[in-house]
C-alpha cells in the first residue's frame, strides 16, 4: 500500500511540474551559437555576436542557414546597424567596430572604450554606452568619438527618436539631449542601476537591477512605477500596446505587461539567459546566451 501512495504521489507531483512550467512559444531559428549576446535586423536579416566564439553572425528572417560574417573578435557584444553597415562593441579589445552589411573586412573606428554597453545609430551619428563613464557619439562620416554629456553617469543603454537621444545610467538617472546638439535635460532620477530603456510617442520606460519597471513622460514630468519585484529585468522593448523584458539569468524568463501598467505575465518560460530583444512585424526575437539559441514568437 505503501508503495502504491508513493507511486500515485510521484505521479500527482510529475503532473503538477508538467503543467506549471510555463508557456513556451517560441520557435528556434538557430542552436548551438557560441554565447549569442547582441540582437538587430535590418527587416531583411537577423544579426547577432556570439561573445564566446568570437563571431559575427547573421540569418533570413524568413530562417534558414545562419551565415559567419565575421570570426576571430575578441567578446564582441551588442551591436547596432546602419543602413549600409553593422557595428559592434568588442569587449576584449576596448574597442567599436564595424562591417558592411553585404559582407566585407572588418575595421574598427573607436579604441581605448572600455566598459561598453549598448549601441544605437540615429541618422549619420552612431552612440555607444560605456558602463562606468560617460555616452559617447561618433559621425558615421569619420572624426573621433566626442562625449555627449559632461556627465559621468555610467550610461548603461540607449534609445532614439527622430529628434533626440535617450540613456539611462547606473547612476539612476534617465536623460535625454537633441540630436541636433543642445542642452542636456534630466528626465528622472531614481534609484541606481537603472538597466535598460525603451521609447514610444509618449513616454520613457526603463527597468532596475533591483526589480522595478517604470516610465515618465518624454519630456519629463511625473514618474511612474508600473511594478516591482522583478528578478533583473533587461533588455527592455516595446510592442504594440505591451511591453517585454527578460529577466533572470539561466533560469530566465520574457515577461510582459501592458504600457499603462498593470499585473505583469510570463511570456515565454524556461529560457536560459535570455537577452538582446528585438521586435519586427508582429514577431518578437531575442537570443539564450548559455542555451546558445535565437528564438521568435509571435507577440
Amino acid at each position: 500500500m505503501r508503495l502504491l501512495a508513493r507511486a500515485a504521489l510521484a505521479a500527482v507531483l510529475l503532473a503538477t511540474a508538467c503543467t506549471t512550467s510555463g508557456p513556451r512559444p517560441e520557435t528556434v531559428l538557430a542552436s548551438g551559437q557560441a554565447g549569442p549576446s547582441g540582437l538587430a535586423t535590418d527587416g531583411t536579416h537577423l544579426y547577432w555576436t556570439n561573445t564566446t566564439g568570437g563571431e559575427l553572425m547573421r540569418l533570413p528572417l524568413a530562417g534558414g542557414t545562419p551565415e559567419r560574417l565575421v570570426s576571430g573578435l575578441s567578446r564582441p557584444r551588442k551591436l547596432a546597424l546602419s543602413p549600409t553597415h553593422v557595428y559592434w562593441a568588442n569587449l576584449g579589445t576596448q574597442s567599436v567596430m564595424k562591417a558592411p552589411l553585404a559582407g566585407g573586412e572588418a575595421t574598427v573606428v573607436a579604441t581605448d572604450q572600455p566598459d561598453l554597453e549598448e549601441l544605437a545609430v540615429a541618422g549619420d551619428t552612431l552612440f555607444f554606452a560605456d558602463g562606468s563613464s560617460l555616452l559617447m557619439k561618433l559621425s558615421l562620416n569619420g572624426g573621433p568619438p566626442m562625449a555627449v554629456s559632461p556627465q559621468p553617469t555610467g550610461s548603461r543603454d540607449i534609445a532614439t527618436s527622430a529628434t533626440h537621444v535617450y540613456w539611462a545610467s547606473s547612476d539612476g538617472s534617465i536623460r535625454r539631449e537633441p540630436l541636433a546638439g543642445g542642452d542636456e535635460q534630466l528626465l528622472a532620477q531614481g534609484s541606481l542601476n537603472a538597466t535598460s530603456l525603451a521609447i514610444d510617442d509618449t513616454h520613457v520606460y526603463w527597468t532596475t537591477f533591483s526589480g522595478g519597471l517604470h516610465r515618465v513622460p518624454l519630456a519629463g514630468g511625473t514618474q511612474e512605477t508600473l511594478t516591482e519585484g522583478e528578478t533583473r529585468p533587461h533588455s527592455l522593448v516595446v510592442a504594440g500596446p505591451l511591453l517585454y523584458w527578460a529577466t533572470g539569468s539561466k533560469d530566465g524568463a520574457i515577461r510582459r505587461m501592458a504600457r499603462s501598467g498593470g499585473k505583469p505575465e510570463t511570456f515565454a518560460a524556461e529560457q536560459s539567459e535570455p537577452t538582446a530583444l528585438v521586435v519586427h512585424a508582429g514577431q518578437l526575437y531575442w537570443v539564450t546566451e548559455s542555451g546558445g539559441t535565437v528564438v521568435r514568437a509571435a507577440h
